[in-house]
């Protein structure tokens, strides 16, 4: 490790010590890795691995900030969510960063907490360290900060929440759920097991995952002539712990049978709180829950819940990123949600 006050090591110093030109030494050093490992350059296999030797003894560390000047890349992409250490975010994260790294770009991650502000701080920082390219999960009232990243032409992929008015807009990709879809799903297993007084949970965050899911819990019910049973309650981040209390207490004394939960969150909240008071599913309530969690299987029924695909959306997500750098044109990518069933919507 070098300290503070010695030389920076160069390229020329590597290829001195090397004895090789500074030309070779640049194309190994900015070469990609294919599948198999082996770098994707016109370089001798054994002289370019005597060359990142000579690099990692002598210490050389690749100068980003010049190598951005030279090509305009910084071989750099940012990823905002609204919180990285929610379980379904990190899920994407981890296959973002593998297949970033395979491509060869390196991945800086902050989080927006849902705030629009933080949202827009963030974006300008990555904007000010050179990006080449960004994925976002767009926050309510967020949205010109995200129009600026647009606008200085940094291609942007929206990841899990839509943004309306940039379906063609050829500086945007969108890898979203099927969220009407989802909603439907989940209220559907409920009506086909019997259930008719079926109420959701929601959160108040004007984001489009949430008000999809809800516009397909409306779509079920109205097709199974239930719409007269519709009944959304909305929280906050914030006062969700009081509110869902209340929102089952009300339920119960009111004879709802079923409950959606949207989120991960709201289905953990509403376990939580069925289990202090004693309450069991589906006896009490029935419960279709949203995201995968190992809370889910510690009930003595287990949870049904709604499924989404990580793996797919978040490779999809840097992929689609990666192409637009490149050159290609934006997608829309739409995945389809599945349902893991269990004891906690099955008839009474």
């Amino acid at each position: 490790m070098q300290s503070s006050n010695m030389k920076r090591i160069t390229i020329r110093d590597v290829a001195r010590e090397a004895h090789v030109s500074v030309t070779l030494v640049s194309f190994v050093i900015n070469a990609k890795k294919r599948p198999d490992g082996s770098l994707d350059c016109p370089v001798n296999p054994l002289t370019a691995k005597r060359v990142l030797e000579v690099a990692n003894r002598l210490g050389y560390r690749r100068n980003f900030a010049a190598a951005s000047l030279r090509n305009g890349k910084s071989n750099t992409i940012a990823v905002v969510p609204n919180d990285i250490s929610n379980k379904f975010f990190a899920g994407i994260s981890h296959w973002i960063e593998d297949v970033a790294h395979d491509k060869g770009y390196t991945v800086f991650f902050a989080s927006s907490q849902e705030n629009a502000t933080r949202l827009g701080e963030v974006l300008d920082s990555f904007l000010a360290h050179g990006i080449d390219g960004l994925i976002v999960a767009p926050v309510s009232g967020g949205e010109q900060s995200i129009v600026n990243i647009i606008n200085y032409h940094v291609p942007v992929v929206l990841l899990d929440r839509d943004m309306s008015g940039y379906d063609d807009n050829k500086g945007v990709g969108k890898v979203l759920l099927d969220d009407v879809e989802a909603g439907k799903m989940a209220t559907n297993e409920l009506i086909k097991n019997g259930y008719k007084k079926i109420e959701m949970i929601s959160y108040s965050l004007g984001i489009s995952s949430l008000s999809e899911r809800e516009e397909g819990y409306r779509k079920a019910m109205m097709e199974a002539d239930l719409y007269d049973n519709v009944n959304v309650h909305y929280t906050t981040y914030a006062d969700a712990a009081k509110d869902v209390g209340n929102f089952i207490s009300d339920a119960i004394s009111r004879g709802v049978e079923a409950l959606f939960t949207p989120t991960y969150s709201l289905s953990e909240l509403v376990l939580s709180v069925m289990r202090e008071r004693g309450l069991s599913t589906p006896k009490d309530l029935a419960i279709v829950g949203f995201d995968e969690s190992d809370i889910y299987s510690l009930y003595e029924n287990t949870v049904t819940h709604i499924v989404q695909p990580l793996k797919d959306l978040g490779v999809k997500s840097v992929e689609t990123l990666i192409s637009m750098i490149e050159g290609q044109p934006s997608e829309k990518i739409i995945l389809k949600p599945e349902i893991k069933l269990g004891g906690s919507s099955m008839k009474r």
